[in-house]
């Protein structure tokens, strides 16, 4: 009987043991996963965050999150189905081991050539993978939605905390705020270019970005975009373009005055800046002030005799009147009965046309900003010419717009 009983209690010893679960060796998998042996390491690290010897060791969840990631990123689609979601667990294994390690302290494994390479290390490089990829996505592949998939990945790394900080952080709200603009996902672009500039960025694009947006379509609001004007107006002081947009978007929101008092104030503090006295003509022009605006275009052209877009502006505001008789002039009948009228008002835009040509040919002899400006320059040039019928000059400039490519068509 006792033999039976001893038996018995031997057969209990033998199956709790059978039952007790074998430790898993952590370094095991980590071997396992610099041999490429994915599934394996994947099998010893989770077997690993259970057992009670191995579970609250940081180095446990340390190696977790380099075997998770791995799989992520590999281009073994084999491997990619161990696990569908393995970027996430691999961002809360370090977020894991970040918890449990030393404060101070960075998780680090020795490469081939017995380096070290610390857990921010190998971050920042995971990271910059899916940002690279992203990257790639957009500007190779034309694929947004890929592009905005990878940025997302990226930006789940160090947006989680255990990335800090991320030298491409801005890069990665840059390029998704651009993308995401471009891919009518517009609550993005807007949130991804705030943290752009939380995080220090200082990109025009993004603040072009920021004004398109609010300036017009499903997100429109002008007093926002007037917001994005004047912030870059004060990043970037001396850009010529900011001031054209503020006022630009005061005129719209019916705000003239604002803006021509905004200006008048500036020229009298700053009387020698020919920028101001430009943008005053500008303003002008939007009221139909045109007597107003040709004082300021001249007083910028007084100040720098070289300065194209105020010689450009102020032809402009004598081309108005040509524009005016030559819709007055279409709106009359070409018959017997309204020949005089049709004539009266041809001579008319001569005369017009006369007056502003010079105004035209000083800018034509002004160094251009761009092409299309140029361009610009010579078919208003060509349509005064064509309403003088000087045929001379009307040849001149068809041969010049052949030069540069434009057809007369």
């Amino acid at each position: 009987m006792k033999r039976i009983l001893f038996l018995l209690l031997m057969l209990g010893s033998v199956a709790a043991f059978a039952q007790k679960q074998s430790k898993p060796n952590i370094n095991k998998a980590l071997a396992a996963w610099k041999d490429g042996k994915l599934s394996e390491a994947k099998e010893i690290i989770d077997a690993a965050t259970t057992y009670e010897k191995t579970m609250n060791d940081g180095k446990t969840w340390y190696y977790r999150g380099l075997i998770y990631s791995t799989i992520d990123t590999t281009a073994n689609e084999q491997t990619n189905a161990l696990d569908p979601n393995a970027l996430k667990v691999a961002i809360e294994s370090f977020k894991k081991a970040k918890e449990l390690g030393k404060a101070g302290t960075d998780y680090f494994i020795q490469d081939a050539n017995s380096m070290p390479q610390t857990q921010s290390y190998q971050l920042e490089i995971l990271a910059n993978h899916y940002l690279d990829k992203g990257l790639r996505a957009f500007q190779d592949d034309a694929d947004n939605a890929k592009s905005l998939q990878l940025l997302a990945k990226s930006k789940s790394i160090f947006e989680s905390g255990i990335l800090t900080p991320y030298r491409n952080d801005t890069l990665a709200y840059y390029v998704t705020a651009l993308v995401a603009q471009q891919s009518d996902s517009l609550d993005l672009a807007i949130e991804d270019a705030n943290k752009y500039f939380e995080k220090g960025g200082k990109s025009r694009d993004m603040y072009t970005i920021l004004y398109q947006i609010y300036y017009s379509g499903p997100k429109e609001d002008k007093n926002k975009a007037l917001e994005v004007v004047r912030n870059a107006r004060k990043l970037y002081p001396t850009n010529p373009d900011y001031p054209k947009m503020e006022i630009g978007l005061l005129i719209d929101m019916g705000k003239i005055e604002e803006a021509k008092q905004g200006l008048e104030q500036a020229v009298k503090t700053e009387p020698g800046n020919k920028i101001l006295h430009f943008y005053l003509g500008y303003a002008h022009t939007k009221t139909d002030n045109n007597e107003a605006a040709r004082k300021s275009f001249q007083e910028a052209l007084r100040l720098d005799p070289a300065y194209f877009e105020a010689q450009f502006y102020l032809a402009n505001t004598y081309l108005v009147d040509v524009d005016k008789t030559s819709k007055e002039l279409s709106n009359v009948p070409n018959t017997a009965q309204f020949s005089k009228k049709r004539s009266e008002l041809i001579q008319k835009r001569v005369k017009e046309s006369e007056i502003a040509i010079p105004y035209l040919e000083k800018a034509e002899k002004m160094q251009a900003p761009d092409k299309d400006s140029q361009v610009e320059v010579l078919q208003k040039l060509g349509q005064l010419y064509y309403y003088t019928a000087d045929d001379k000059n009307s040849a001149r400039i068809e041969k010049k717009l052949k030069e540069l490519g434009v057809s007369d068509e």
